[in-house]
């Protein structure tokens, strides 16, 4: 799914919790719908299950230990925006 599908879809999953929130208290399994909804796809999130290290120091010191190399991932502090 597209980001800003994705977020089109938040969007709008946002805009019906504010109208029915100010109708009436929500259950837990329409809440637990709703944040499923606004959820991206496994397929889009797979990156997140990686172990990532966020201190180069300790990033070296392991791949030292192990003899695995170093990814050095840098971005702007926004990874949905596509610049790294």
């Amino acid at each position: 799914m597209p980001v800003m599908l994705h977020l089109s879809s938040v969007l709008a999953a946002t805009l019906l919790v504010a109208s029915a929130a100010s109708q009436q208290p929500w259950a837990d399994d329409a809440v637990d719908a709703a944040f499923a909804a606004a959820m991206p796809p496994a397929a889009e999130s797979r990156w997140t299950r990686i172990p990532w290290r966020t201190s180069l120091t300790d990033a070296l010191a392991e791949s030292h230990l192990t003899g695995k190399p170093v990814f050095l991932y840098v971005n702007d502090g926004e990874v949905a925006s596509g610049r790294c």
